[in-house]
C-alpha cells in the first residue's frame, strides 16, 4: 500500500473516509493490492501491515456505524 498524498502516518481523514463510505464505496487507500492485483478479501496475499491496516479501517467503519454517521 503505497501512502496517499499528504496523508500523516498515525492520522485518519474521518471526513474523507465518511465521503467515500456514504457513496457505497471504501477508500481506495484502505484496500490492498499485491502487483496491481485487489487482494481486499484474500488475506494470504495481504503483507502484515495490510491486514493490521485492513482491520483497523474495518474497525473504524463498525464504529461509523454504531454511531449513525454512515
Amino acid at each position: 500500500m503505497e501512502p496517499r498524498a499528504n496523508a500523516v502516518p498515525g492520522r485518519v481523514d474521518t471526513a474523507t473516509e465518511l465521503t467515500y463510505l456514504r457513496a457505497g464505496a471504501d477508500a481506495p487507500w484502505e484496500r490492498p493490492h499485491c502487483d496491481g492485483v485487489d487482494v481486499t478479501d484474500i488475506p494470504e496475499l495481504q503483507t502484515a501491515y495490510q491486514r493490521q491496516r485492513r482491520a483497523e479501517y474495518v474497525s473504524r467503519v463498525q464504529g461509523y456505524r454504531e454511531r449513525g454517521l454512515v
